[in-house]
């Protein structure tokens, strides 16, 4: 399963990269979570996290530490997406 987690950057470029970490290091410590990048979309949003998970509980989990260790992020919107494979979901082509 991969999740997107899309967001606007609103603090410095400095708090981004302490952003990053912290998010890096909150997937290195849930086993089910690798954090594959940090990616500049083609679309409206400044940047995009590409998580792999083992479950959407797992992803949540993501967000949910940082929330509770942090506050909120430096950003002024976010859009989370998951994608399933049709395995995951029981459907197989």
């Amino acid at each position: 399963m991969l999740g997107l987690y899309y967001f606007n950057w609103a603090g410095t470029l400095g708090e981004l990269k302490e952003y990053i970490g912290k998010m890096k290091s909150i997937c290195d410590g849930i086993k089910g979570v690798e954090l594959k990048g940090v990616y500049t979309p083609t679309s409206e949003w400044n940047y995009v996290f590409l998580l792999e998970m083992t479950s959407y509980d797992k992803g949540l989990e993501v967000l949910k530490t940082y929330m509770k260790k942090h506050g909120h992020p430096k950003y002024t919107v976010g859009k989370v997406e998951i994608f399933h494979t049709l395995e995951e979901l029981g459907m197989t082509p």
